[in-house]
C-alpha cells in the first residue's frame, strides 16, 4: 500500500467514525418552553415531475384517445405545472 492510498483510507475511517459514535449519544433532551410548543408547519414545496414520469402519467391518462384529440390533450398534459 502506497502512502496515497494509507492516506486516502486514513481519511475514510477518520470521516466514518463520527458517524458510528452517533448511535450512542444520550436520546434524552432537556425540556424547555420550546420543546412544549408545536414545531411550525412549513408550507410543502411542489413536487417537481421528471418529463419523462409526466409523459407516462400523461399516456396512461390518453388511453382511448386517438388522432388529433390524443395530440391536444397531450400537449396540455405536458404543458401543466407538476
Amino acid at each position: 500500500m502506497n502512502y496515497l492510498q494509507t492516506t486516502v483510507l486514513a481519511t475514510l475511517i477518520a470521516l466514518a467514525a463520527p458517524a458510528a459514535w452517533a448511535d450512542d449519544a444520550p436520546l434524552a433532551q432537556p425540556r424547555s418552553a420550546k420543546a412544549a410548543t408545536a414545531p411550525a408547519v412549513e408550507p410543502a414545496a411542489p413536487v417537481k415531475i421528471s418529463q419523462q414520469d409526466k409523459m407516462r402519467l400523461c399516456a396512461k391518462q390518453a388511453t382511448g384517445k386517438k388522432g388529433a384529440e390524443r395530440k391536444t390533450f397531450m400537449k396540455n398534459c405536458l404543458t401543466k405545472k407538476a
